[in-house]
């Protein structure tokens, strides 16, 4: 694992974001049109990514006990919960009022990139599998509070598509953990592995590159709103982050979920975040305001931040 100085910390997240600046580059340049977008994902979602988690979920051993499991995945949904009702409740500051953007402030300041943006740096950072199996199971109860929480406060509860949560991803991360739980792990084949390594390796880069396209598409689409532009980092990458670190301070859980505790609380609003707002009666414009401006700015604070919680908490 690299030093814990911020320079170091830099050159593990600074390939993210270039990777990310790619994919705007490569659609500005229109070399990545976005009809290509939706096959790309779904490739991402349907096959990649469940490569991925079978590659490094099973016969992890830091994911081998139901306990450890249910309070990754516990502080998963409680944290991006307790983000959005943050974000809700500081939103009336800066004027937004229901049917005017609160909601969708709320669910796109709330809930982080927890996935494609968040794997490769606990990858550079920790290489060992342990971290990022935990990873997968913290995102269990990310998963859940996007689809109850946060679909749910746009939809109202009773209309929330919480079945949705039940995508490929998720699916295969409960077959993996059924896997270790049951002891079949140590029955999967190594030529099996070996694929699993090789396609998985290949979700997060195209993943990461279709995510700076997307950016790509909203640049310039709404006038900035400086208020949101200004309160939605402020929340997101100081004011929330607290309770991550909080968590990974004062509460007796593995070192793996620390860890993930401080990668997962330095993250940028998730770009799904403006899909979810176009989708369920949310307002996009103040989606997209979210994601760019928390974006921005994380590429300063998100090293910064990063670099001082492993220190404080000797990571």
């Amino acid at each position: 694992m690299p030093g814990l100085d911020f320079a170091s910390i830099l050159t593990v997240v600074l390939p993210v974001y270039l990777t990310m600046a790619a994919g705007f580059t490569m659609r500005k340049m229109e070399l990545l049109t976005a009809e290509v977008d939706a096959g790309v994902m779904r490739l991402c979602v349907m096959l990649l990514t469940p490569c991925l988690i079978l590659d490094r979920v099973v016969g992890n051993e830091s994911v081998m006990k139901p306990l450890p499991v249910l309070v990754a995945a516990g502080l998963g949904f409680s944290l991006v919960t307790l983000g959005i009702a943050v974000a809700y409740f500081a939103a009336p500051m800066i004027g937004l009022r229901k049917n005017e953007g609160r909601r969708s402030f709320a669910v796109s300041t709330g809930l982080q990139n927890y996935g494609f943006v968040a794997i490769p740096i606990v990858t550079a950072l920790f290489p060992d599998k342990g971290t990022m199996g935990v990873l997968f199971t913290f995102t269990l109860g990310v998963e859940i509070a996007c689809w109850t929480s946060g679909v749910g406060l746009l939809t109202g509860l009773g209309k929330a598509p919480w079945k949705l949560a039940l995508n490929p991803p998720v699916l295969t991360i409960l077959f993996s953990l059924l896997l270790n739980f049951t002891g079949l792990h140590v029955y999967v084949p190594e030529v099996a592995r070996r694929t699993f390594t090789m396609v998985g390796a290949c979700a997060v880069p195209l993943a990461v590159i279709i995510i700076g396209a997307s950016i790509a598409d909203i640049w310039g689409q709404e006038r900035m709103r400086w208020s949101v532009a200004v309160l939605s980092p402020v929340l997101r990458l100081l004011v929330i982050p607290i309770a991550f670190f909080g968590c990974a301070f004062f509460l007796p859980v593995s070192l793996e979920l620390k860890r993930i505790l401080v990668i997962q609380g330095a993250m940028p609003s998730a770009v799904f975040s403006i899909m979810i707002a176009r989708h369920y009666g949310g307002h996009a414009p103040t989606a997209v305001q979210c994601v760019l401006s928390t974006t921005l700015v994380s590429m300063v604070t998100s090293p910064i931040v990063i670099a001082w919680a492993m220190q404080a908490l000797h990571l």
